[in-house]
């Protein structure tokens, strides 16, 4: 119950001394300019999180092929090794020793998937479908890859494949999940 002589509505002085309160009209104006920038601005969160997962395939495939090439270049027997649990890959190198040490090249640093990008699974030959833990892709000296079949995925449900082509270490990638006997 309000007191007598109190009044709760919001008023907005007048030049003539008549306070009103906001008429339905002015209040309807004020929410459809809200739900014009709105509709305006939630299409470019989407946008952004898909440039994220397509930005990251690219760089995914971009250190895959310059692996490929440092491999046979060089003679040195590399892995591209993933944490799936914490979304990084990086890259390692057979030393003199026969052991893998993580390679100090600027090129081949620990990279974070960004954090609404994870990987899904990873399916090598050497250890078939991966979806936790740890696992890698080798590139020989030869000048040959692993065939591997790389699969990120966004909170979108949108997914990405890469498919590294063992022979040329060319990275095909798909906007699909894409399983090895789909991949032609």
């Amino acid at each position: 119950m309000i007191p007598f002589g109190v009044d709760n509505t919001v008023m907005a002085p007048r030049v003539d001394g008549v306070e009103r309160g906001f008429t339905l009209i002015e209040l309807s104006v004020v929410l459809l300019v809200f739900a014009v920038l709105l509709a305006f601005v939630t299409p470019r969160f989407r946008e952004l999180t898909e440039y994220e997962i397509k930005t990251s395939s690219r760089r995914l495939a971009g250190t895959i092929k310059y692996l490929f090439n440092e491999a046979a270049i060089r003679h040195v027997h590399y892995r591209l090794n993933y944490d799936l649990k914490n979304g990084e890959y990086w890259v390692t190198y057979l030393d003199e020793g026969k052991e893998f040490k993580e390679d100090p090249s600027i090129l081949s640093s620990r990279v974070r998937l960004p954090a609404n990008i994870h990987f899904e699974d990873i399916v090598t030959q050497h250890r078939g479908k991966v979806y936790e833990g740890e696992t890698f892709t080798q590139f020989f000296p030869i000048g040959w890859a692993e065939e591997t079949i790389i699969h990120l995925g966004d909170r979108r449900e949108r997914h990405y494949s890469l498919l590294v082509m063992p022979l040329t270490g060319k990275v095909r990638i798909y906007d699909r999940y894409v399983e090895f006997a789909e991949r032609r």
